[in-house]
């Protein structure tokens, strides 16, 4: 699969339960459908290890209850309790609380990364995320990448110094990552928009990280074929 690699055994999984949801259908348009390919054009170097500043990204749970209010408060300004049987909207854009809840949860899921390493050269750019799919965006000589696969299509490219992700799978859900670096190069963000049109309202979850550096370990080990993993302390 070339530029975005989004399907992994925990995605299909996801997937699943979201389909028993009833969450994948035709997708909703309060958010970009595709990468516009009038973006200015230009590469920048994001490379490097990154963890997770939890005291600037977004607490999941503090935006949910703001999620689930504001939904609440567009299906029906006079009740404190979101009907399980209620939709709201017209025609596909529709909602009830086991799909927003499961919009929600599979947002989790998809942006509780603490770690991401990101290797990046003059064609491709690969951000790995811990426990979970990587995002592969291969750039050279064009703004824009699609690829058509059997989940879906898969788009990246770049709006000035911002790299944009989009995956539209062919059930309906969309997910939309925004990945900026800051003008001193020490912090990234990862601002991410899931959405299904079973859903009036997508969700949208804003993740900072900062540069550090591995630490080196003083661990040495072989494999070798009579002791398996044969490990002795560099130095000693």
């Amino acid at each position: 699969m070339n530029n975005l690699t989004f399907i992994n055994l925990s995605l299909n999984k996801l997937l699943v339960v979201l389909l028993a949801a009833g969450l994948l259908s035709a997708c909703a348009t309060s958010e970009p459908s595709r990468i516009s390919e009038e973006a200015t054009y230009e590469v920048v170097d994001m490379s490097g290890n990154w963890e997770k500043d939890y005291q600037l990204s977004d607490d999941f749970e503090t935006e949910f209850n703001l999620y689930m209010f504001d939904i609440q408060r567009r299906l029906n300004p006079q009740s404190d309790n979101i009907n399980r049987s209620t939709t709201f909207g017209s025609g596909a854009a529709v909602g009830n609380r086991e799909s927003v809840i499961g919009l929600a949860r599979f947002t989790e899921e998809i942006t509780r990364m603490p770690l991401l390493q990101i290797e990046q050269d003059r064609a491709r750019m690969r951000i790995k995320r811990e426990d979970d799919f990587a995002l592969l965006c291969e750039f050279f000589n064009r703004q824009t990448s699609v690829t058509q696969t059997p989940f879906g299509t898969e788009e990246c490219g770049w709006n000035g110094e911002q790299l944009l992700f989009m995956l539209n799978l062919t059930d309906g859900l969309r997910i939309f990552y925004q990945v900026t670096l800051s003008p001193n190069g020490q912090q990234l963000n990862i601002t991410t928009t899931v959405s299904s049109a079973t859903v009036s309202t997508p969700l949208t979850i804003s993740n900072y990280y900062r540069r550090y550096d591995i630490p080196e370990s003083d661990i040495d080990c072989i494999l070798t074929l009579t002791r398996n993993n044969v490990c002795r302390r560099v130095g000693n």
